[in-house]
């Protein structure tokens, strides 16, 4: 059984604030981004010190974690149940923590604020070995699943409702005091071909606010490369606070 406390070096009885922490310092020491030429070993560590806070930042997951252990099971990663009898490895663990889009979104705010890649490409190959991940977010029917980020994301109405508590519970799991929880982000795409890519300039974007139709001019930066994700800070969905819209470019071969 996997031990988690020794995984994120903290004690077991140690409190939210202590896990958190220690979370942040070692998914940042060992980032791919920060290991070059060391990157195979560096992720499967990455991997681990996720693993361990998707479940000891999780008060009951934490609870049936610290039973098992109490009890000597001894089995192949975390013992939980599910109501089935079958039980969480590696990857169930992710998906499930990943469901949650308001956490799934923290997380990609801080590594981005850091330089550092977590975005649907890093998340795929690194969680799952590039098999296609796909989130089921609470109040989508079974099977209706989509790939994260979509074009335009908007909470449902039941997570609207409760959008004050799942801020502060954001703050107060990863500690972004300089990321709060900002209504609904938004995601638009755009495709640049290889010289606007190498010159940079203007770009003119359309995007739907809500039930709005916006229009935007986008200065994109010389050298630009596939995947970058420019940051339009309030021009997201109003929600308990405005969230932000992403810019993610996309150029062409």
């Amino acid at each position: 059984m996997k031990d988690y406390y020794s995984i994120l070096d903290i004690p077991e009885g140690a409190n939210q604030e202590a896990i958190k922490h220690a979370f942040r310092r070692l998914a940042m020491e060992y980032h791919p981004d920060r290991n070059l030429g060391n990157e195979r070993s560096a992720g499967e560590k990455f991997k681990e010190v996720n693993e361990a806070y998707a479940i000891l930042s999780d008060d009951g997951k934490r609870r049936e974690y610290d039973r098992m252990r109490q009890a000597g099971f001894v089995g192949a990663g975390y013992g939980a149940p599910y109501s089935n009898r079958e039980y969480y490895n590696q990857e169930q663990i992710f998906r499930d923590a990943f469901t949650n889009p308001y956490l799934f979104q923290g997380l990609a705010r801080m590594f981005q604020e850091a330089g550092l890649r977590f975005d649907e490409g890093f998340v795929d190959n690194m969680f799952f070995d590039a098999s296609g991940f796909t989130f089921i977010f609470p109040g989508q029917p079974e099977g209706k699943g989509q790939q994260f980020p979509p074009a335009e994301y908007k909470p449902p109405f039941l997570l609207r409702l409760v959008g004050k508590a799942a801020k502060f519970a954001l703050k107060k799991m990863l500690g972004l005091e300089s990321f709060p929880y900002q209504g609904a982000d938004l995601y638009h795409e755009i495709v640049l071909s290889q010289k606007e890519a190498a010159v940079g300039g203007e770009k003119r974007i359309k995007y739907k606010r809500g039930k709005e139709k916006k229009k935007l001019i986008v200065n994109i930066p010389p050298g630009v490369t596939e995947g970058t994700k420019i940051r339009l800070k309030g021009m997201g969905l109003k929600g308990v606070s405005t969230g932000d819209l992403y810019v993610v470019v996309r150029i062409r071969s």
